[in-house]
């Protein structure tokens, strides 16, 4: 199955859902936030993402982020080391 197809099918199965991640339409935000939301929740991931995109605006910049800096910005959302060092190997 491609992702056109599984895209098709959750429109279909989900035609109202909404996302209440605020990522501005950009993919490897919406991945970043996605990775901040386990175990927390959409509201205070939206809040950490503000401080968190405007420090490292692109995917390069967060794989090139010192590792305990974004473990600070993404404290809040709980699981910071785990997460922090998630995101910095998804943006690489």
């Amino acid at each position: 199955m491609n992702i056109h197809k599984i895209i098709e099918t959750l429109k279909s199965l989900y035609p109202e859902a909404i996302c209440s991640l605020e990522y501005g339409g950009d993919a490897w935000r919406l991945l970043a936030a996605a990775r901040l939301s386990a175990q927390c929740t959409d509201e205070r991931v939206n809040l950490t993402s503000v401080t968190l995109f405007e420090r490292f605006p692109t995917a390069r910049d967060m794989a090139d982020a010192d590792i305990s800096e974004l473990e600070e910005i993404v404290k809040p959302c709980g699981l910071y080391r785990v997460k922090a060092q998630n995101i910095k190997d998804a943006s690489a």
